[in-house]
């Protein structure tokens, strides 16, 4: 009988010891993982299968220690370790699961903030948005910054996150999530246009590069800004400085950014010699398609429309982004349009419009209407053209002289036509009738 008993507590022993280190070792996973985690400020693939671990630990739990009192911690680390591996859909289970089952245990306070950052990343931002103003006590959790300002980018309210982030600078040199909040914020400036905010924010996120991803976001946002500025050429210099190994991923993506700063000068045959070399690489990435592109865009601007459209369609055949894809269909069926042989007045206005609109390229419009405006023999196709002209001028090129000259015109030669009485009933650049 004593030998029998013996065996019972040895089981029970057995099993509580089992119960226990299940649980020890799904904690001791979870914090291994979240240290490389915060390190690299991205998940790894050791990380990865540390987080796998805490999952496998903590199923355990639920399969055979449904009565735990460590339950609501295992569904805290399983909910975490599913959002970081990216399964958001089992992630918000598990942590809805915590909230309901649990609502008093203090996994489920730290779990808010966790849980409104993985609503934004689902991009149920009205749901998210409902949980952050039902729980005002997250102002105390340390990720409460990056929160508000996730949510703020989230909601498009890019304006709004500048003020917050100078009325909390005193706050947020202390605060762990400083350098996400400072990404949001140089991305909510670059968004208005607000360049000199913007590379404040930058020097602020630089001070945590550490790694050559890092460097590279660095170096391309800091020549996007002073471009953004009109310093196209202090903008060449910082790409130039930038030290990545020939033939590296790196090199190809500052390449990239060189060809694209040349463009924007009309420097096209500096941004093809480095489109080239880009390209004639076998290495068919993004940063190829991409290169192929602005190529097929340069060639537009120099009138070589069939090289374009040669140039598109072989795009057409590479998996691109859906933004990308559609931009190429775009242009190829534009470009399509635009080279057909038709040259009557109405087709030429149909031209100028497909530049205008489908192809970006006011200056190109603008060329075809003012021709059109000035050697046309239909009035109505002049009107329509000089109108045009004088749109591209007060909106696209900021000229308002310009404008405001056409704009007299069509109220002096064509008094009779719409565009006449668009013009003086909406006293448009304030012309009114003679």
């Amino acid at each position: 009988m004593a030998v029998r008993k013996s065996l019972i507590y040895l089981f029970f022993l057995f099993c509580s010891c089992a119960y226990f280190n299940t649980f020890y070792n799904a904690k001791v996973y979870f914090r291994e993982a979240e240290k490389i985690y915060r390190e690299q400020n991205q998940n790894t693939r050791e990380s990865s299968a540390k987080y796998n671990k805490v999952i496998e630990k903590s199923s355990k739990i639920f399969e055979f220690y449904k009565e735990s009192k460590y339950t609501d911690d295992a569904l805290f680390l399983t909910a975490i370790s599913y959002k970081r591996l990216g399964d958001y859909t089992k992630s918000k289970i598990k942590f809805e699961e915590l909230f309901n089952f649990f609502p008093n245990s203090p996994y489920a306070r730290m779990a808010l903030g966790e849980y409104i950052d993985l609503l934004i990343n689902l991009n149920y931002i009205e749901e998210a948005t409902l949980e952050f103003k039902k729980h005002p006590e997250i102002s105390k959790d340390a990720s409460f910054y990056l929160i508000k300002t996730k949510l703020l980018f989230a909601q498009k309210k890019y304006a709004d996150i500048i003020p917050f982030v100078e009325s909390e600078k005193k706050n947020l040199t202390k605060s762990p999530v400083r350098k996400e909040v400072f990404q949001f914020a140089l991305e909510a400036a670059l968004k208005i246009n607000e360049m000199e905010k913007a590379e404040e924010y930058l020097q602020q996120v630089e001070k945590y590069a550490t790694t050559e991803d890092r460097r590279l976001y660095i170096a391309i946002t800091r020549a996007n800004i002073l471009s953004g500025r009109g310093m196209l050429t202090e903008a060449l210099q910082v790409l130039e400085k930038t030290e990545f190994q020939e033939g590296s991923q790196g090199k190809r993506v500052i390449d990239y950014e060189k060809a694209k700063l040349y463009t924007m000068a009309g420097k096209y045959e500096d941004a093809l010699g480095v489109i080239e070399k880009i390209i004639e690489k076998t290495q068919r990435d993004s940063t190829y398609t991409k290169a192929l592109f602005l190529k097929g865009k340069i060639m537009e601007s120099l009138d070589s429309l069939s090289t374009a459209i040669s140039i598109y369609q072989d795009l057409k055949n590479f998996p691109l982004s859906k933004s990308l894809r559609d931009e190429v269909e775009i242009r190829y069926n534009s470009l399509l349009e635009v080279s057909s042989e038709e040259n009557g007045d109405q087709s030429k206005l149909r031209k100028a419009e497909l530049y205008l609109l489908d192809l970006g390229n006011p200056e190109k419009a603008l060329s075809l209407y003012s021709e059109l405006f000035e050697n046309a023999t239909d009035n109505d196709v002049r009107a329509k053209a000089m109108y045009a002209a004088m749109i591209i001028y007060k909106n696209y090129l900021k000229n308002e002289d310009k404008a405001k000259e056409l704009a007299h015109r069509i109220v002096s030669e064509f008094p009779d036509s719409y565009q006449a009485s668009k013009i003086t009933e909406l006293k448009l650049l304030n012309v009114t009738e003679n």
